[in-house]
């Protein structure tokens, strides 16, 4: 086990789209070569109950728990546990395709000497989507349907951002997810491009090194954390005091107030893009994506109501 890449599902409370996700990642992925480790990131209940039922069916899946909402903590976690040389990273909104991690070791080799970060093309994502729609044939009918919509690369600027229509617009382009993979490829035959990524990216799914972990000194983690965590025991333990003297084991409605007044559950997000953009800058890292593999992003949160109104159920999983 020790010489298998770990590919790490990072879920906290998206229980609607966590059993797709899971479908495709345990259909697609090549056990002898790669281990699968859902990251439980403080998930809520419904969510607990899914990754219950799968890790008692497939008994090969690792569970990794943290108790409280961070991104950047839970990864640090897991990686410093590892210790292997490579880790894939997806998030629990990623739909995968066959031979998905192939790509994302290939593009990682291609680059080692100068790579941070490496990913595939992903439709619903500020540097991917435009390639998507080049390669897919599909940059005129966009600008056709979408006019005065601009075609920028970027992290949160471009209109796959926050534009539910230019979203419904491309996921109407890959409803069939497997034969739109396929057709992806078959366009480019053979001819792939690894592409540089000029801005802040969007890391739902990456490939990384533990040497470049090391050297970036771990996933950057929100600096106000630690304040909120202490004031967040010191009420706990306030709380259990109090119950105990009320002859009670426990106090869950206080309990569930204190974890929103510390907000000890509220993830920065972003904070590890921005970090990961800047280190590779200042240390002559380049950030990559090929055009090798494809995988979906399902949305961006200020899309993903409406995509669940219009797309979600019409998505061919």
């Amino acid at each position: 086990m020790k010489n298998k890449i770990p590919i790490f599902l990072i879920t906290h409370d998206r229980p609607y789209l966590l059993p797709k996700v899971l479908d495709r990642l345990i259909k697609f992925t090549n056990l002898d070569e790669f281990e699968i480790w859902i990251l439980d990131n403080a998930s809520k209940a419904s969510t607990k109950k899914i990754i219950s039922a799968y890790t008692e069916k497939y008994k090969f899946i690792n569970v990794f728990t943290q108790e409280f909402n961070q991104i950047s903590i839970i990864q640090n976690s897991i990686v410093s546990k590892l210790k292997r040389d490579l880790y894939i990273k997806i998030d629990d909104d990623i739909l995968v395709t066959k031979n998905w991690h192939d790509s994302f070791i290939n593009v990682y080799q291609r680059n080692n000497k100068d790579i941070s970060i490496g990913s595939v093309i992903i439709p619903i994502n500020g540097f991917g989507w435009v390639p998507f729609l080049e390669i897919m044939n599909l940059k005129e009918e966009f600008k056709s349907k979408f006019n005065g919509i601009e075609l920028i690369q970027g992290c949160t600027e471009p209109a796959v951002w926050n534009n539910p229509k230019v979203c419904e617009f491309i996921w109407g382009k890959c409803l069939s997810l497997d034969k739109t993979a396929q057709s992806f490829l078959d366009i480019q035959n053979n001819d792939y491009t690894d592409l540089l990524v000029p801005h802040r990216y969007s890391i739902g799914a990456i490939i990384f090194a533990h040497k470049f972990w090391e050297k970036m000194g771990g996933w950057n983690v929100d600096e106000n954390f630690n304040k909120r965590l202490n004031i967040f025991k010191f009420l706990s333990k306030t709380n259990k005091f109090i119950a105990r003297i009320r002859i009670k084991e426990e106090q869950r409605r206080a309990q569930e107030i204190i974890r929103v007044l510390t907000k000890i559950n509220v993830s920065a997000l972003g904070i590890e893009e921005e970090r990961l953009f800047r280190f590779s800058m200042e240390n002559g890292l380049k950030q990559y994506v090929t055009t090798e593999g494809i995988v979906y992003h399902f949305s961006f949160h200020p899309v993903e109501e409406y995509l669940m109104r219009k797309i979600y159920l019409e998505i061919n999983y």
